[in-house]
């Protein structure tokens, strides 16, 4: 199995690099490769609990292959490969989580047709950081994807933003169509340099409906989030809430939430304290004590103009009236950018 999966790795590498050769050669430097990769060496402790996914091991959290070609002006192909490899477990496929094409309608406006990144996922990483670290809020705890199949429209002004996307619901991972088409909007108001007020949401079936399934309930989610980046200083709080994510072909209907706030500083050139503490409750109605929190502390410092290594501690509790579970882990993470 792992065998396999590696030579399906090792086999879509050979094909983008032949890939991007070519175009390099011929293209006129219309056409970028490049690539990103976060790993991690930490050890993992689980109270109370023995697993093979505990002490010291590595994890290949990400691998990405990018390919951007510019066809003019206003029209750009973007592919992006996506594999990982965490302890204990065979290599992923290898995923497309980028595959659009891109139109730039105007200084203001841009128009993606393919797989591309959902409004709300891709704003709130960038406000956050650290995603070589760990995912913000949404997808850490499966209450978003950050890539889907679909339609997706921006307009960007000095004092607002505005995302519509128009999507499958299915994600990348295995794209597929479902019943509806499903929707995700998304506001900023740039109250003041670095100072934002964000809010989104989304509704749909997330091709949960498909085929025979019934479809009982629509999958909606609301964010709301207020952010602070200038200069070498990140401060904000998330807050999301999500009914019947993954209950649309259920009977029994159920909703989740939780809150984010982070903060980080760069207090000299290269290096950056960070911390963050997340809450979340994955079952409001069906198992309304079950609870997660998350907390992560850390010093990041950028090595190299391609290596930013990170020294970084994790805490992570689960409760519920039959559970309490703790996670700790220390280590390095490491992001590469060739």
């Amino acid at each position: 199995m792992k065998r396999d999966a590696c030579n399906k790795i090792i086999g879509a590498f050979l094909v983008f690099a032949g890939i991007g050769v070519s175009e390099v050669t011929f293209a006129n430097d219309n056409t970028q490769i490049s690539s990103q990769i976060f790993t991690n060496f930490s050890n993992l402790q689980v109270r109370d609990m023995r697993s093979d996914r505990e002490g010291w091991q590595l994890d290949l959290k990400r691998f990405y292959l990018n390919l951007d070609h510019q066809f003019s002006a206003d029209w750009t192909l973007k592919l992006t490969t996506d594999v990982q490899w965490q302890r204990q477990q065979d290599p992923t496929d290898v995923w497309f989580r980028h595959a659009y094409l891109e139109h730039r309608v105007n200084k203001q406006q841009t128009l993606k047709l393919g797989v591309a990144e959902l409004p709300w996922i891709d704003y709130i990483a960038r406000r956050v950081g650290y995603r070589y670290i760990d995912p913000s809020l949404n997808p850490k705890n499966q209450f978003a994807g950050p890539t889907d199949l679909g339609v997706h429209y921006s307009m960007n002004t000095d004092n607002f933003t505005v995302a519509a996307a128009a999507i499958s619901g299915g994600g990348f991972k295995k794209p597929r169509i479902g019943e509806r088409v499903d929707f995700e909007l998304m506001g900023v108001w740039h109250v003041l340099p670095g100072l934002d007020v964000a809010t989104g949401w989304y509704e749909g079936t997330r091709t949960l409906d498909k085929d025979e399934n019934p479809r009982f309930h629509y999958a909606q989610r609301w964010n709301l989030a207020l952010s602070y980046l200038l200069n070498n200083t990140r401060l904000g709080v998330e807050y999301a809430y999500n009914d019947n994510w993954t209950r649309v072909n259920q009977l029994a209907p159920d909703a989740s939430d939780g809150w984010s706030v982070w903060a980080s500083y760069g207090f000299k050139p290269g290096y950056s304290a960070f911390v963050r503490y997340d809450v979340s409750h994955p079952s409001r109605r069906l198992n309304p004590e079950l609870k997660q929190d998350y907390f992560q502390l850390g010093v990041d410092w950028k090595a190299t103009r391609f290596v930013t290594v990170a020294l970084v501690a994790k805490k992570t509790e689960i409760d519920s009236l039959i559970i309490d579970q703790q996670q700790h882990e220390i280590g390095l993470w490491t992001m590469w950018n060739f």
